[in-house]
């Protein structure tokens, strides 16, 4: 005869505690990870965007060329939606969209959770920025403005365009979490 041995489940107390204790762990996590992919992607905006002026720039030197970063539209113009990617290319007779005197350099992704608003070029957002055949800014200087899907000022990066073409980053100089304009106003996401 082979001996019976009892056999043991989970009681119903026990059920219960480890779904709570899943429970805790999962809403901790949670709120962890949303916090960890949100500064991912900030990264990696950033990342993008110093490689997609940084092509420009050396791009406008080597060729000796006006060398234009923008969003295309579906005419392959210079558009205000900088949520698109963004298009580096040799733009010598300065049109500002593809045309047959223009050649596409790099073309980059932005990650998309976020959006890109750029700074005011007269009444509109502005369209584009421009390097001068000697790596200068052409045109107006502007920034650039990414919040995250979460609108978390905290959160949000600026890059700023200098005269000598350089670009620099916004900067939480009060120490509040939220870094500041040019004009010292903190950085917000509507």
């Amino acid at each position: 005869m082979i001996p019976c041995t009892p056999q043991r489940g989970f009681t119903l107390l026990e059920l219960m505690i480890s779904i709570t204790v899943v429970t805790v762990i999962t809403a901790s996590v949670s709120g962890t990870w949303g916090a960890i992919v949100e500064r991912y992607t900030r990264y990696a905006v950033q990342s993008t965007l110093s490689q997609t002026f940084a092509s420009a720039r050396s791009s406008a030197v080597k060729f000796a060329e006006i060398t234009t970063i923008c969003p295309l539209d579906a005419a392959m113009e210079c558009s205000r939606d900088w949520d698109r990617p963004l298009t580096v290319f040799l733009d010598p007779m300065n049109e500002r969209g593809l045309t047959s005197h223009t050649k596409i350099l790099r073309i980059f992704e932005i990650p998309e959770d976020g959006s890109i608003k750029a700074s005011k070029s007269g009444p509109m957002e502005r369209r584009y920025f421009q390097y001068n055949p000697n790596g200068t800014a052409r045109g107006t200087l502007g920034n650039l403005v990414w919040c995250p899907n979460s609108h978390n000022s905290s959160s949000a990066i600026q890059l700023r365009m200098n005269f000598g073409g350089r670009i620099t980053w916004a900067r939480d100089s009060n120490q509040d979490g939220i870094k500041e304009d040019a004009q010292g106003q903190p950085l917000s996401c509507p």
